[in-house]
């Protein structure tokens, strides 16, 4: 689950939101080769999909999560899924090696091909629905552009380091 605060009110979070994922935002994209970030928005709960405007990406990354706030302060909780459609037809596409391994066996025909296709199709399944970490970065460089706050999430190695040396430095010369 992902986190994100914010020293902002719930209502303009909402109001942020809104016009960062505005369609006027992004005019001038071309609709069928630039990935944008497209939102829904149902009261509170949000959905958040880097993909091209014109057409559908499979296994395209979502965020789904909900603006919530108390007094001044609010934050950004979700999780990042994919589509349904992605999960049925992932499941579908794993039920169908299941039923050419099941169809080879009761023809006595030997196993190893049908495994090796059930135990492909279940790796690769896996892979297309498992969401990267780049991509998770992505996403939350652009909510945090929204809450106002500095992203600390889905650092690589070499960014924690890099920003642990910088603060280490700014401590020394603070000290001096």
């Amino acid at each position: 689950m992902v986190e994100l605060e914010s020293d902002y009110s719930k209502e303009e979070l909402i109001s942020r939101r809104d016009e960062y994922t505005s369609a006027a935002r992004f005019a001038g994209s071309d609709e069928t080769l630039d990935l944008i970030f497209v939102s829904k928005r149902n009261g509170d709960m949000i959905k958040l999909i880097r993909k091209s405007n014109s057409v559908h990406e499979p296994y395209a990354a979502v965020f789904r999560g909900k603006i919530s706030g108390e007094g001044g302060r609010s934050c950004i909780k979700g999780i990042f899924t994919k589509s349904v459609l992605d999960y049925i037809f992932t499941a579908l596409i794993i039920a169908l090696a299941f039923v050419v391994r099941f169809y080879a066996e009761s023809r006595g025909a030997s196993l190893y091909t049908a495994n090796v296709i059930l135990a492909a199709a279940i790796i690769i399944g896996i892979l297309l629905l498992f969401n990267y970490r780049g991509t998770k970065r992505r996403y939350t460089d652009f909510m945090c552009r929204i809450t106002g706050r500095e992203n600390e999430l889905f650092r690589t190695r070499g960014e924690t380091k890099e920003a642990e040396r910088k603060e280490k430095e700014e401590n020394n010369t603070a000290k001096r």
